[in-house]
């Protein structure tokens, strides 16, 4: 493990700028007379991992493929271990992880990081995993875009536990986003995330993308803010809430400026939790599609909720 990377402290103005431009304006990130009475205020889970993936293309460059026309960000894991709290200054420390180039796109060799995300007190507030493809990295088919079924009705105003999830969950389609220039600076110069595949247009012209792109942190970050909203929706258990555990993505196809993403989420499966039996880990499906009806990025997102009253 490397000496730590990119020290950051968590302020109110970082927090509102990220709920911003992801669209995550979550009330425990942003009432702080709320987020006080639960520990806060509480920054956003993600702000977290976009930070850590900042300090890699800011400190440790060749990790994150920068200025290298044949390397793109292809995936990434996040495990969230610790609550962060404004005030909380955070850095980073990351190591290579052994593997082979099975999960790579036909034509392209896989570099692997992972990272570990401490606060001032050295404790692991999220760690993870970054993979950049270099080579000839054009992924092949696209999966398929879900069709969704409806939710089973309920009652007006009953509460949804985890249990519930599966039939009565959050599926749906996002009103839809278009990506803009003002998009892609304003996130890369606040999370630290200076690729010149998102900002040098010469540059990424002669890349394996051809143009300019935008984030995929970002991308997926506007993803899970869509989920978020709408699970935020339902009637939920005053017996607690739910709690950020963790995602992953992988890319499949560029996205450019100017292009239409909406994202399409719904509920994969529920499992009781082993280390907190009244509540269960629930796993949420997202899907990022373009204007042209292609999936360009593909993940999970995984909450700590409530189990049922019985469980």
């Amino acid at each position: 493990m490397e000496s730590a990377l990119g020290h950051r402290t968590v302020t109110h103005a970082a927090v509102s700028a990220f709920g911003g431009m992801t669209g995550d304006r979550a009330r425990l990130h942003f009432d702080h007379h709320f987020g006080r009475a639960h520990g806060g205020p509480i920054a956003h889970g993600l702000l977290n991992a976009c930070w850590a993936v900042g300090a890699l293309t800011l400190h440790a460059s060749e990790r994150m493929g920068v200025n290298e026309a044949d390397a793109v960000f292809g995936e990434f894991s996040l495990r969230l271990e610790q609550v962060v709290k404004v005030g909380d200054t955070l850095c980073l420390q990351v190591s290579d992880v052994a593997g082979d180039d099975a999960t790579a796109p036909p034509g392209a060799r896989a570099q692997r990081s992972a990272f570990e995300m401490l606060n001032q007190e050295g404790v692991t507030t999220s760690s993870g995993q970054v993979t950049i493809w270099r080579g000839d990295p054009r992924p092949g088919a696209a999966p398929e875009v879900w069709g969704l079924e409806a939710a089973a009705p309920r009652p007006a105003g009953t509460a949804l536990y985890a249990d519930d999830m599966l039939e009565a969950g959050p599926r749906g389609v996002s009103a839809g986003r278009t990506l803009t220039e003002s998009d892609v600076v304003a996130f890369a110069t606040e999370v630290g995330e200076l690729n010149p595949a998102y900002l040098n247009a010469e540059f990424a012209k002669r890349s394996a993308d051809g143009a300019r792109i935008v984030p995929p942190m970002l991308t997926f970050c506007i993803g899970f803010a869509d989920f978020l909203r709408a699970l935020l929706a339902l009637p939920m258990s005053a017996s607690g809430f739910a709690g950020h555990v963790g995602d992953r993505w992988r890319r499949f196809a560029p996205v450019h400026l100017g292009d239409t993403l909406q994202t399409r989420f719904k509920p994969l499966s529920v499992r009781a939790s082993a280390s907190r039996p009244e509540r269960c880990v629930v796993h949420f499906g997202l899907q990022l599609v373009n204007q042209h009806d292609r999936v360009v990025q593909e993940g999970e997102t995984v909450m700590l909720m409530p189990a049922g009253p019985g469980a």
